[in-house]
Formats: C-alpha cells, sequence, structure tokens
C-alpha cells in the first residue's frame, strides 16, 4: 500500500518542486531525478501486482474524512480555476458548462451521497499495472525530453515570459491525475482526477498564450466538459438507484446481469468517448497540435486520451449486457476509425498526421471496448500498449525535426534520411510501428479483425478493411519522403540536445521490445485481466505466431539500423529525361537545350478526402448516433432492469496446427519451386501476348534469359539503400508464399504480402528521382485499393472454415466457392492489380505496351532489378494459388481442378491486359471500393446471417 500511495504523491511532490526550480541546471536535476523515480517506482509496481489476482486496499479509516474533504476541495477549486479563466476571456458557453458542472457536484456531494462515507478503496489488477507502465515510463520519457525541447522553444519565443517552472509542474501534476484514474476505485475520486487532466490539459494547450492557442485550449476544455456532465450524470443515476458507487463492484453488478446499467454505462462510455477525441468531439485533439510538441506527446501518449480508453475498456465486460450503449460505442469507434483515417490522406502537417492517426487508432480501441468479448478487449490493450510507445516515439521526433529544418510539413522533411540520419531510422521505426506487419499496432489490428468476425460484426469489419487501406496510404507517403537519399547533405542533428536522444532512444527500444516480447506481455499481463474479467482469455492469436512476428521485427530493427546504407556501391545519376545539369537539385537541359527542374511532392488526394469533404459527415452522424444510444441506453435501463442480453453469434476461431516448423517447410519449398513455376507463367504470358498481337514471341525461357543477364551486368545503384530495400522485400515476399503454401494464417500471408510492397515502394522512393517516385506514390495507391478485399477474403475464408489457416480448406468436403463466389468475383477484379495487368498496372509497366519509362523501376537495375522480376514470379504464384484455393476441399482431386482454374484465371488476365486500356487511378480506386465494398459485405453479411440462422 505504501508504493502505490507514494506512486500516486510522487509527481504532485515533483510538480510543486518544479514550480520552484527557476534555472536551467536545477530543473534538469530535479526533473531527470524525479523522472527516473517515478518510473523505477512503476516498474517495481509492476513487478509486485504482475499476474496476480486483483488487489483491492483501503487507506486507514481514519484517513477517510480528510480525503473525502479533500477531494470535494480538488474539484471544486479545478472548478474555481475554469472559472476564473472563463470570466478572464469571456468565454460564455464555458462558464455555462462549469456552472453545471457545479451545481451538480454541489448537489450530488451533499444532497444525494448525503450521509455516505467516501471510500478510499485501491483496486489494481494486470490492466492497472500495464496502464501504470505506459503512465511511469512513457510519461516519464517525455518529460525528460522536454527539457531539451523547452529550451528551443524558449529561444524562439524570447518575447514571452519564462514559464518553463509552471510547463513542468503542470506535467508532473498530469502523472498524479492519472494515477490516480487507473488505481482509485471510488467514482468520485476517479471523477476527480478526471477533470483534474481536463484542466492540465486546457492550461498545456493554451500556454503559448496566442490567441490560436487560447482557442484551442478553450475548445478542449468545452468538449470535455460535455464528457464529464455525462459523467457526473452516470454518478447520479447510480446513487438515486442505490447501485454500487465502486468501481470493481459496479462492473460485477452489471456483468451479472443487471441492465439498470445500461444507462450509466452509456454515459461514462460518452465521457471516455469525448476524452479519448471521438467524432463528433476530435476537433479538440487536432487543436490541441498548437501546443509544444512535449504536450501533444503526452496528451497522445500515455495521459489525457488513455484515461478515456482505459475507462471504455474496464467497461467493456457491460456492453456485452447493454446493447445499445455497446452498438453507441462500436459505431462512434468504427467510424471515426473510417473517417480520421481518409482525413489524415489530405494532410501535409505531420502533427496533424498524427493527430489524425491517434483518432483513428482511438476510434479501433473504441470499437473494440463496444465488442466487449476477450478477444476484442485483448486486442484493445494492445492497441493502447503499441499506441503509446509509437506515437510517442513520433511526436518526440517531430519535435526535434521541427527546431532544426524549421518546420512540421512532411515535405520538407526530404533528404532527412541524410541530414539527420538518427532522428530518421528513429521517425521511421515510428512509423513502421504503427501501420506495419509485424510490428505490434498490426498484430492488434488483426486481433480487432479476428473479434470483430467471431461476432458478426459486418459494420465493423467494413470500417476497418477501408481505413486499414487509408492508412498505409498515409504512412507509406511519409516514411517515402524520409526514405530519400542525397548524395551531399550536411548532417545538422550535431546540437539535438542529449535529453532528446535520451527520450526518443527510450521511445525506440520500448517499440522494438513490446514487439519482440509481446508473447510475454499477452502471458504476463493481458490474459491475467481477461482471466480475472471474463474466467478466460479467449481465442487469440497463437503463440507461433507472435514468435514469427517478433523475429520479423528483430530483422526489420536490424536492417533499419544495422545495415540500411551502410554498404558502400557504385553509384549513378538518376533520370531526368534529359541532359543532367544538378542531380541534387533535379535541374536538367531538356530537347531545346532550356534548363528545367523536375519536382515532385506527395498526392494528398484533397479534393476526395479532404477536411472540406468529410467534417460535416463526421460531426453529423456520431451526434444522432450517440442521441439514439443514449436514449435507448434510459429506456433500456428503465423498463428490462434485469433483462440478461447474450452475444448472437460469437464464433470460436479454430486452427489446423499452424507450427513454425511447418511455416518452415513451406517456405523453404516456396523459395525453391516459386521462381521456376513463375519463370515459366511469365514466358507463356510473353508468349501468348505475342500472338495476341501478331508477334512470333520470345521462348519460353526468356525471362530466365532477361535475369541471367541482369545479374551479369555492373552492379550500379543511385543511392546506397535501394539494393537493401529491394533484397527485403523479395524476403518478404518469399516469406508469405511459404506461410500460405505451408497451410499457415492467410491473414499473416495478407499481412507479409503488403509489407513487401511496402519495402518495394520505400526502394522507389529512396531514389529521389521524379519518374520513380509517380510509380511509387501510384503503387501505394494500388496497395489501398485492394486491400479492402484482401480483408474481406480473410474475413470470409474464416466465416466459413472456421479458422483462418490456408490449410482449414482440405477439412471441408465442399470447396470454399460454394459460400464464397461474390467475393471469388472480386479478387478476380483485384488480380489485374495484383499481376500488373491492365487496365489497373499504374505503376510497374510490366510491358512494353503500356508506358515507355517503367515508373517505379526506373532506377533500378544489374541484380536489383533481376530481385523484382524474380518476386514478380514468386507474387504470380502466390496470388494464382489464392484463386486456386477457392476449389480446394478435402478431396485429393480438387486440386487438379484448383490448378486448372487458376490457370485459366491467369489466361483470362493476359486477354484482359491486351484488349483493355489503361485507367486513371481515380477510376481503379472508385471501382476497387466499389466493387469491394458490394461484393465483399454483401458475402460476409450472408455468410453471418447463415451462421446465425
Amino acid at each position: 500500500m505504501l508504493l502505490t500511495v507514494t506512486l500516486m504523491l510522487l509527481p504532485c511532490i515533483a510538480a510543486l518542486v518544479m514550480l520552484a526550480a527557476r534555472t536551467d541546471s536545477a530543473r534538469d536535476v530535479l526533473t531527470i531525478a524525479f523522472a527516473a523515480a517515478i518510473a523505477i517506482l512503476s516498474i517495481v509496481f509492476a513487478a509486485m501486482f504482475m499476474g496476480s489476482q486483483p488487489t483491492v486496499f483501503m487507506l486507514p479509516p481514519e484517513y477517510t474524512p480528510w480525503l473525502s474533504r479533500i477531494n470535494l476541495i480538488l474539484d471544486l477549486t479545478v472548478s474555481a480555476f475554469i472559472v476564473c479563466y472563463a470570466l478572464k476571456y469571456r468565454r460564455t458557453i464555458t462558464f455555462a458548462l462549469i456552472a453545471i458542472q457545479i451545481v451538480l457536484t454541489t448537489w450530488l456531494e451533499f444532497t444525494m451521497r448525503g450521509g455516505e462515507h467516501f471510500t478510499s478503496q485501491m483496486y489494481i489488477d494486470s490492466f492497472t499495472v500495464i496502464m501504470v507502465l505506459i503512465i511511469g515510463i512513457v510519461g516519464s520519457g517525455i518529460i525528460v525530453y522536454a527539457l531539451g525541447y523547452m529550451k528551443d522553444w524558449q529561444a524562439h519565443h524570447e518575447d514571452q515570459k519564462d514559464r518553463r517552472p509552471w510547463f513542468f509542474a503542470i506535467m508532473f501534476a498530469f502523472l498524479s491525475a492519472m494515477y490516480n484514474i487507473v488505481i482509485s476505485d471510488d467514482f468520485g475520486w476517479i471523477y476527480t482526477a478526471w477533470e483534474i487532466t481536463t484542466l492540465c490539459s486546457f492550461l498545456l494547450i493554451g500556454f503559448a498564450k496566442t490567441e490560436e492557442a487560447l482557442n484551442n485550449a478553450f475548445l478542449q476544455i468545452k468538449l470535455n466538459m460535455i464528457g464529464g456532465i455525462a459523467f457526473q450524470v452516470g454518478i447520479a443515476f447510480l446513487s438515486l438507484n442505490g447501485l454500487p458507487m465502486l468501481f470493481s463492484e459496479f462492473i460485477a453488478f452489471g456483468s451479472a446481469g443487471n441492465a439498470i446499467v445500461a444507462f450509466p454505462v452509456a454515459c461514462l462510455a460518452l465521457a471516455g468517448m469525448t476524452k479519448a477525441a471521438q467524432m463528433p468531439f476530435h476537433s479538440w485533439l487536432l487543436g490541441a497540435m498548437v501546443a509544444p510538441t512535449p504536450t501533444s506527446a503526452l496528451l497522445h501518449s500515455s495521459t489525457m486520451v488513455k484515461a478515456g480508453t482505459f475507462l471504455l475498456l474496464r467497461l467493456a465486460p457491460l456492453f456485452v449486457v447493454c446493447p445499445s450503449a455497446s452498438y453507441m460505442t462500436i459505431f462512434v469507434g468504427g467510424f471515426t476509425f473510417l473517417m480520421a483515417s481518409l482525413m489524415a490522406i489530405s494532410q501535409t502537417n505531420a502533427k496533424r498526421v498524427l493527430a489524425y492517426s491517434t483518432i483513428a487508432n482511438l476510434g479501433l480501441i473504441t470499437a473494440c471496448a463496444g465488442v466487449g468479448t476477450p478477444e476484442a478487449v485483448w486486442a484493445g490493450v494492445f492497441l493502447v500498449i503499441f499506441h503509446a510507445v509509437a506515437k510517442s516515439l513520433l511526436f518526440l521526433c517531430v519535435g526535434t525535426a521541427e527546431h532544426h529544418i524549421g518546420s512540421r510539413d512532411i515535405e520538407d522533411m526530404d533528404e532527412l534520411f541524410n541530414r539527420m540520419p538518427r532522428l530518421a531510422r528513429l521517425m521511421m521505426l515510428g512509423i513502421m510501428g504503427m501501420f506495419v506487419a509485424p510490428f505490434g499496432m498490426l498484430i492488434s489490428k488483426w486481433a480487432t479483425l479476428q473479434s470483430f468476425a467471431s461476432t458478426g460484426q459486418v459494420v465493423l469489419i467494413a470500417l476497418l478493411a477501408f481505413g486499414s487501406a487509408a492508412t498505409f496510404l498515409f504512412w507509406a507517403k511519409w516514411l517515402g519522403k524520409l526514405s530519400g537519399i542525397a548524395a551531399h547533405a550536411e548532417n545538422i542533428e550535431l546540437d539535438v540536445h542529449k535529453s532528446e536522444w535520451a527520450a526518443q532512444g527510450l521511445m525506440a527500444a520500448l517499440v522494438a521490445l513490446c514487439c519482440v516480447c509481446m508473447p510475454l506481455l499477452s502471458t504476463y499481463l493481458v490474459e491475467p485481466f481477461l482471466v480475472n474479467t471474463y474466467g478466460t482469455f479467449g481465442n487469440t492469436i497463437g503463440m507461433d505466431n507472435m514468435l514469427l512476428m517478433g523475429l520479423i521485427v528483430a530483422l526489420l530493427v536490424v536492417v533499419l539500423f544495422g545495415t540500411l546504407g551502410k554498404k558502400p556501391v557504385k553509384q549513378t545519376s538518376i533520370y531526368l529525361a534529359g541532359i543532367s545539369v544538378d542531380n541534387e537539385a533535379r535541374t536538367f537541359k531538356g530537347s531545346l537545350g532550356n534548363v528545367r527542374t523536375a519536382t515532385g511532392r506527395n498526392w494528398y488526394l484533397a479534393d476526395i478526402f479532404g477536411e472540406a469533404k468529410l467534417d460535416y459527415p463526421s460531426v453529423v452522424l456520431p451526434i444522432i448516433a450517440i442521441a439514439i444510444g443514449i436514449c435507448a441506453s434510459f429506456h433500456f435501463a428503465m423498463t428490462s432492469p434485469t433483462t440478461v442480453v447474450s452475444l448472437v453469434l460469437y464464433a470460436t476461431v479454430g486452427t489446423t496446427g499452424n507450427t513454425l516448423l511447418r511455416i518452415l517447410i513451406g517456405t523453404l519449398a516456396f523459395a525453391i519451386l516459386a521462381p521456376v513455376i513463375g519463370c515459366l507463367l511469365a514466358g507463356i504470358d510473353r508468349k501468348l501476348t505475342a500472338k495476341m498481337q501478331g508477334r512470333v514471341g520470345p521462348p519460353l525461357l526468356q525471362p530466365y534469359y532477361d535475369v541471367q543477364k541482369l545479374i551479369a551486368k555492373d552492379d550500379v545503384h543511385v543511392n546506397s539503400v535501394e539494393g537493401t530495400y529491394v533484397t527485403a522485400a523479395l524476403i518478404f515476399a518469399v516469406l508469405a508464399g511459404g506461410i500460405f503454401y505451408g497451410g499457415g494464417n492467410f491473414l499473416l500471408c495478407v499481412f507479409l504480402v503488403t509489407l513487401s510492397g511496402l519495402m518495394f515502394i520505400l526502394a522507389a522512393y529512396s531514389t529521389r528521382s521524379p519518374y520513380a517516385e509517380v510509380g511509387a506514390d501510384r503503387e501505394a495507391l494500388q496497395v489501398m485499393s485492394y486491400e479492402p478485399m484482401l480483408m474481406f477474403l480473410a474475413v470470409g475464408l474464416f466465416l466459413t472454415l472456421g479458422t483462418f489457416d490456408a490449410s482449414g480448406v482440405f477439412l471441408y468436403d465442399v470447396p470454399p466457392i460454394v459460400a464464397l463466389w461474390p467475393i471469388f468475383i472480386g479478387l478476380m477484379f483485384i488480380l489485374t492489380i495484383k499481376l500488373r495487368k491492365s487496365p489497373f498496372d499504374l505503376s510497374y509497366s510490366h510491358h512494353a505496351h503500356q508506358e515507355l519509362v517503367k515508373g517505379i523501376t526506373t532506377e533500378m537495375s544489374g541484380k536489383t532489378l533481376a530481385k523484382i522480376e524474380v518476386m514478380h514470379w514468386c507474387e504470380s504464384v502466390l496470388f494464382l494459388g489464392w484463386v486456386g484455393m477457392f476449389f480446394v476441399c478435402h478431396n485429393p482431386l480438387s486440386l487438379v481442378l484448383a490448378v486448372l482454374v487458376a490457370f485459366l484465371a491467369f489466361f483470362l488476365e493476359i486477354v484482359i491486359d491486351n484488349n483493355f486500356a489503361r485507367v486513371k487511378w481515380q477510376s481503379m480506386l472508385k471501382w476497387a471500393w466499389i466493387i469491394s465494398g458490394v461484393l465483399g459485405i454483401a458475402n460476409i453479411a450472408a455468410l453471418v446471417i447463415f451462421n446465425v440462422l
């Protein structure tokens, strides 16, 4: 108990001490000492309570009256602060909202609770441990980072009074309030800490005291006070109806089937959604980007929004018995994920991209909480963990970059790999951690999709599929901009503060460690929480898959920090459609001798996904959903207080024994056979194409001869990294094929195909060649176009076979095509993209009749281009295997049928390739998403209905 109390009070003491620290030297020493102490105490706390049964204890009874008074004083003090600011800056709406809160607080304390004594009970379980580690380690690391950052910030704002003591005091107070939220069990005390975080956020956002900062600070406090009022209404309902006022007892009471909790659950969910910046309340988090970077990092990673997700995940067991509150939460979370992901595409400001990404991921966590099953909560908790470490790393990197390049615009981060090589690598690691397999965030999304599929959440599956596709595009563009290599760039990161490097290094290590150690995190932290809450941890991702993903993460980290750009290569200039004048400046002489500059920038698609297009539905639809959810929950609580609700569909995720050994054998076999078969298919493609065009075709083995000649060529590159990226792309493509043909998890296969595609895209972006960059942009759009269909294919297989394992098709007498023919048609439609055929091959230009300049491979030659050709062969064999899978069943003869159908599909694609003109990217995206949406969603909905009936 002493450790817990010390952990909760130490940041408060630190806050008071920081107010007295007026010199840089004193502030540095004190901040590092307090941050280290808080982090160490958090680790000791975790070691003491990790994996144990929930622990409940109370402070000595004689302290309780005093704590009750302190709680009330703190609550009214927070309100008084807000009243003063509202009056000072004449903010009428803010004053009206805080007046409502004061009335509710007074009424609840002196009238409704009456003689009830304040309860100083604390509740600690494995989820508490996770949150304490996030607050203590990530939060303290950000405060250490702020030491160097705020020195630069103050130097850039010499006209302002030095208020850094106040800044650091608020940061430490923030941590204390968070500890109280996650450890306390009394709703009254949690509410007070909840409002303290709102005030701290207000003060930090408005720290600069500019008009913009103040406006955004008041926007935050207005929206979050709506959530605060909802929190108070929920507490009042509990008190009026004699329901438990302790969070743990409230969860137990509601989980027993007492549906009267529906209304307070809906109110608390609304409070959590406002704090977690869910639509329509998301604008406060976007406005918070005006604050100094440490504030943004703290709000996004370890405080404020994490308080919202903590509350929602705690409520998860009650959503199962409160359908109206559940549907409200599911819709708002899923809709927020999709819309925020789409709007992130149109952003060029790095901090706004991070903000929209945060809003989107918080939406996914919210949706997981709303589903409420053990699998969904498992995914939600891991989303919280990986979002905390990866997003904190990204914010710290962006802050440092902004101070050294003078901009937070993504377009200005071109050549950052050379100008700030260590920082660029750290930033790339953070971005990969947010969306790329095998990093933990993507594994969490995998578990999310699995939980949505097992509960028949058709709408959520659709929102996740399209939102994830959008996620790929905006992160890939940013990664591509970072990967650009210049031959002669000045290193400008030599004067980065040591405190900044220390914090960034800590976050980078946490990203890698959390991914590699994911099985341990699951076993010792997440699963005990689920067992204590549900009695089971459900069907989570298999240990073999997690181990495999961890090994791949380690490989990527080694490539990124150990080999990328380290190998000396013979370099040449990029192609500029003329005589090069200055390759680094992209200037060349055109056909008439005029000097021209080739410029390129990312595609932001503002006319399709811009805020102006999507803001209105992003606000209106969630408001309608929340209003319906609150009203329905109140009606449900009043009219059916004892109704017990069960899930309509809850399918168990099966496995066919997917072992690492089988994957290894499959990978070795695929690595040997796929290039041979793929080479023959490429030769057949050329001969058939020649016949259709009235030409005499080349020999069947011409692709082999071409690759052989490429390997024999002089090994020349335009930079030192493209070869490494291409090698990684080939390895991941082979591994994806090995997993599929080894009967492994189909979702893992799809994710590795995407990872391979990302490495290919980065190889092109790294060249800084205008033609290669256009090809890379188009390739990213192609991935965005076909990704939803692949998600629907994976879910369709699961709903048909009961497993995501490809080998599951052998267990049934009927081939999947019987149940999945709409999805099969959708796969055939996007196959033209995957096999790089017209009309949808916009990036690679595989054949001469498509485009003269080869786009994404413009700057690749020799061994690098040979690897690309071999990768294309392997991909062809893999994708045709996907086609054949629809016709495989328990009967061995079905394999013959599968091979014939795959070859017919291949022939059909050649016919299409030679008879249809290329389309614009807008048409490709539109039709791919329409086909995926109509056929994929309809097929999945039909399967869900069939399984229910």
